[in-house]
């Protein structure tokens, strides 16, 4: 127990020529099976540092269109951003290092694990039970059952834990699926103990996955080469769905809760939104350069957060409360 110290070709988007390091990142993908894709910051060109140096607020500081961050995250990569359920004051933040947890919406950050190469790469809360939450990413595979107080290794039957994608269906809480480097998707009907082999359709470049319920239930996958992918079956067959999108490499995605049809996607040249359910998207005024994480809070979908990632352990993390519209610096809700 951890306790608390504090397949086929797809069609790609279009865009003009693509990045030296994305076309590089790519190549690096195609691997044999359990070795670990080259990190994000490949596709942004940018490099890790080696440890968590702490978090600091933002003083006045603003980039792109608009818009000011609410706090600056130093830690050596910025993985994963996930709020609590029924508080939107609540949030976790995963990074290389570990697990943060703010009570603030996100304005502060006091560690809830802090340990090197504990790299937190998705956080999943359960939507009926806030005090459910999955962490999955390179080795890590754990859960808690009491708010992120503790964490419990799961007991499961997968074939490697190095885990690039993790999504929970939010009309069923206990189907998960995980996006495992070098293996394929796979999904559990029993909250993760048993798993079963889903699909090789995915490129083995998958950063991230959304699911949006239904029945059948939408999934989406995002791509460093092939932008997003859609599922309209569960995960069994999967299909582009790039429209307006004009990046290469997506590496977040978020689903909002109430209004599933909408869909946030993080790209290395900024943030788009989708409001038919990935049909089209259209790029937002993101006041920064990329974004590698984004939440959506279930409990009043307006609040955004969003991080870019600036330079070397300093990733700039963005509020809106309209939905993505704008990025008022946390006023408001």
């Amino acid at each position: 127990m951890i306790t608390c110290t504090g397949g086929p070709a797809m069609a790609r988007p279009t865009t003009k020529q693509r990045p030296q390091a994305a076309r590089s990142a790519a190549r690096q993908a195609r691997h044999k099976p359990g070795r670990r894709l080259p990190w994000p910051w490949l596709v942004l060109g940018m490099a890790l540092v080696p440890a968590a140096i702490g978090v600091m607020f933002a003083l006045g500081h603003s980039s792109g269109d608009g818009g000011k961050p609410i706090a600056i995250l130093r830690t050596s990569d910025f993985h994963a951003l996930a709020f609590s359920p029924d508080n939107p004051n609540v949030v976790f933040f995963g990074h290389h290092n570990g697990l943060m947890r703010s009570d603030d919406g996100g304005r502060t950050w006091r560690p809830v694990i802090d340990r090197p190469n504990f790299d937190a790469m998705s956080l999943t809360v359960n939507p009926r039970d806030p005090r459910q939450i999955f962490l999955a990413g390179h080795d890590v595979f754990l859960v808690s059952t009491d708010g992120g107080a503790s964490w419990q290794p799961v007991k499961h039957n997968l074939p490697g834990t190095d885990i690039h994608g993790f999504a929970l269906n939010p009309d069923e809480p206990s189907r998960l699926y995980a996006f495992v480097v070098g293996y394929g998707l796979f999904t559990s009907a029993d909250g993760g103990r048993t798993w079963q082999k889903l699909s090789t359709q995915l490129p083995m470049d998958v950063m991230a996955l959304a699911s949006a319920g239904g029945s059948p239930e939408t999934i989406y996958a995002g791509s460093m080469g092939a932008g997003v992918l859609k599922s309209t079956d569960g995960g069994l067959t999967w299909a582009p769905s790039n429209a307006g999108l004009r990046s290469w490499g997506v590496m977040a995605l978020a689903v909002n809760p109430v209004a599933r049809q909408v869909v946030y996607a993080g790209a290395e040249d900024g943030l788009y939104r989708s409001n038919d359910a990935g049909a089209s998207w259209r790029k937002l005024s993101f006041p920064g350069r990329n974004v590698i994480a984004i939440a959506v809070s279930p409990s009043d979908p307006q609040i955004v957060l969003a991080i870019e990632g600036v330079r070397r352990g300093e990733g700039r993390l963005y509020r809106s409360t309209d939905g993505g519209a704008t990025w008022d610096g946390g006023r408001g809700r």
